[in-house]
């Protein structure tokens, strides 16, 4: 529904130059609910506030710092170029579309991690709930085919809720003494013991 509400935009070469005029900084749309999630987590942003949450916000790097094989996947991706002449008209409408649906993105996903980080407590089949409902939103990402998404912390988040009770008590047990490189560490070392409580597991 969102792509087909850009069509208008993005079929008509004079009002695309008009929606073009407006596009700057366009991805502050995104950046309350990610503060709002590091909030949520505990943490308090060091440095320059806005750079870090940006950092955050783009994922880069950010699963090196979840510790398992094959969590690393979205940073191993690159971007592919289409080896086939594209029209300029249509490169300017493409490029406007997924600026719209990374932003879009953007802030469902921090929205979606603010909102767990705020949840009370969490049950068995509550867990596979939000799970399911994490994952779906990643395939839905996946098939939009925008650079950048999923964001590798909702698959991160999936697994945390669902993870058995020992390997997330170890998981925090391994990262305590740990020297925290950056504000992203700290966001996932918060947000794993978050999901601990609220799943009612001791750490």
């Amino acid at each position: 529904a969102l792509v087909q509400a850009l069509e208008p935009f993005a079929s008509d070469k004079e009002a695309l130059g008009l929606a073009n005029e407006v596009m700057t900084g366009v991805i502050e749309v995104a950046v309350q609910p990610w503060k709002e999630f590091v909030a949520a987590a505990g943490v308090s942003l060091t440095g320059d506030e806005k750079s870090q949450l940006k950092s955050l916000m783009r994922g880069k790097e950010v699963s090196q710092f979840f510790g398992d094989v094959g969590d690393n996947e979205m940073d191993q991706q690159i971007e592919e170029e289409d080896d086939e002449e594209e029209d300029p008209d249509d490169k300017a409408s493409t490029a406007f579309c997924n600026q719209w649906l990374d932003v879009v993105g953007l802030a469902v996903a921090g929205r979606l991690l603010e909102r767990t980080m705020r949840i009370p407590r969490l049950g068995r089949k509550g867990a596979e709930h939000l799970a399911a409902d994490l994952n779906y939103i990643r395939n839905v990402f996946t098939a939009l085919g925008v650079a950048g998404h999923p964001h590798p912390l909702l698959g991160y988040m999936a697994k945390l809720v669902t993870m058995n009770e020992e390997s997330l008590q170890f998981k925090i047990h391994s990262r305590q003494g740990e020297k925290t490189p950056s504000d992203a560490l700290e966001v996932i070392k918060r947000a794993e013991i978050r999901i601990a409580y609220v799943r009612g597991i001791s750490v």
